[in-house]
C-alpha cells in the first residue's frame, strides 16, 4: 500500500479569470439533484472550466475517496496484482487519482462522455504518476478494454435508465466497483439502490456490516451516507476561504455516499454495525443510527454513563464508523 499525498491545495496563478464565475455556473448544475434519471449534457465548454473545476470541487470530492478508500482498505480490501482501473465518468480524473495514491495499478483507463474531459484526466494524471500507464477509452462497454477494478464518481445525477443499465452491466464485469456519491438523500438512496442490484455477483466490502438488502430502502426518509474529514489548511489558506464564501460552500460539511463491492468476500470480518449520518448531540446524551444485520437502530450514549465516549462524539459528530460494544 502507498502512502497517503495530500491533494494540492488552491492556488490563484493556476486558476482561469472569472473562475469564481465559472464555478457557480457548474455547482448549481451540480446542485440540482432532482435530475437523477435523465441524462445531462456535456457541460465543459473549455479547458478552463476543467482547470477551475479541479481546484475546489474536484478536490472536495478528492477528500470523499480519500476517506471511502480508507475505509474499504481497512475492512480488507484487495486490489488484484497488476490490475487495470476503468475511471468511469473520470471527469478531471481525481478519482482514479486519490486510487493510486492509496493502491496500484499496472494501467488506467479514463472514460468520461466529454473528449475534452477525457485528455484531461489524462494528462493530469500522468502528471500526478509518470511512471502509470494511462489511456482514454471512448466506450468501455463495446471497445472490448478489460478491466479488473471499477471506479465510479457523481455519475447517477448524470445518466439517464439505459445509461444506468449500462453502467451495472459494467460494475459485473469488475473484479472490484469502487464508487463514491455525494450524501444527499436522493444520491444516497438512488446508491442503495444499484448495491442491492449487485449483489449475488458482487460481495459488499465497506461500509455496510451485512451481505442483506440495504435497510435504509425500507422506508422514505432514511439513507446512508457519511462525512469525510477535510485537510486542516482549508481552514486556514485564504484562497479556500475566499471560494467558500463566495461559492456558499461549508467547509466543515463534506457529505458522501460510497459503495466498496468486490468478487471475494473479504477475510476481515464484518463490524457488528456501522453508524450513520451524523450524532444528535445534547447536553446529556448523543443520539446516532446504526446500521447492522437486524437493520437501522437508534444508539444513544449518555454523558453520564459514557462521558469520555460522549465527549468524543461531542468533538466529531461524525467521525466514529462503529461504537464499542
Amino acid at each position: 500500500m502507498q502512502s497517503m499525498a495530500p491533494i494540492r491545495m488552491l492556488c490563484p496563478m493556476h486558476l482561469p479569470t472569472g473562475w469564481l464565475d465559472r464555478l457557480r455556473s457548474l455547482r448549481q448544475r451540480f446542485l440540482e439533484d432532482d435530475h437523477i434519471g435523465i441524462a445531462l449534457p456535456d457541460y465543459w465548454r473549455d479547458d478552463l472550466d476543467l482547470v477551475a473545476y479541479d481546484a475546489i470541487p474536484a478536490a472536495r470530492i478528492g477528500w470523499k475517496w480519500d476517506a471511502a478508500l480508507a475505509e474499504a482498505a481497512d475492512r480488507g480490501l484487495v486490489i488484484p496484482a497488476h490490475a487495470t482501473v476503468l475511471d468511469f465518468g473520470c471527469g478531471t480524473g481525481i478519482a482514479a487519482r486519490r486510487f493510486l495514491h492509496r493502491f496500484a495499478a499496472s494501467e488506467v483507463l479514463c472514460h468520461d462522455r466529454s473528449a475534452r474531459a477525457r485528455n484531461f484526466a489524462v494528462k493530469r494524471l500522468r502528471g500526478e504518476h509518470p511512471k502509470a500507464k494511462v489511456r482514454a477509452v471512448t466506450n468501455p462497454g463495446a471497445d472490448g478494454a478489460e478491466f479488473d477494478v471499477l471506479l465510479v464518481s457523481h455519475v447517477l445525477g448524470e445518466l439517464d435508465e439505459s445509461g444506468r443499465t449500462a453502467l451495472l452491466a459494467l460494475a459485473r464485469r469488475a473484479r472490484v466497483v469502487l464508487w463514491v456519491e455525494p450524501g444527499s438523500r436522493t444520491a444516497a438512496r438512488a446508491l442503495a439502490t444499484v448495491r442491492d442490484t449487485l449483489l449475488g455477483p458482487l460481495h459488499p466490502i465497506a461500509p455496510c456490516p451485512h451481505a442483506g438488502k440495504c435497510p435504509t430502502l425500507a422506508n422514505d426518509h432514511d439513507w446512508c451516507h457519511f462525512f469525510a474529514e477535510p485537510p486542516p489548511e482549508v481552514f486556514t489558506t485564504g484562497d479556500w476561504v475566499k471560494a467558500a464564501r463566495e461559492l456558499g460552500i461549508d467547509l466543515r460539511a463534506l457529505p458522501y455516499s460510497f459503495l466498496a463491492l468486490a468478487t471475494e468476500p473479504t477475510a476481515v470480518a464484518m463490524p457488528l454495525h456501522r453508524l450513520l449520518g451524523r450524532a444528535e448531540v445534547s447536553k446529556f446524551d448523543a443520539r446516532r443510527l446504526a446500521c447492522s444485520a437486524d437493520g437501522l437502530r437508534p444508539c444513544t450514549v449518555t454523558k453520564r454513563a459514557q462521558p469520555e465516549l460522549w465527549r468524543r462524539i461531542k468533538k466529531d459528530p461524525g467521525g466514529l464508523r462503529v461504537l464499542p460494544d
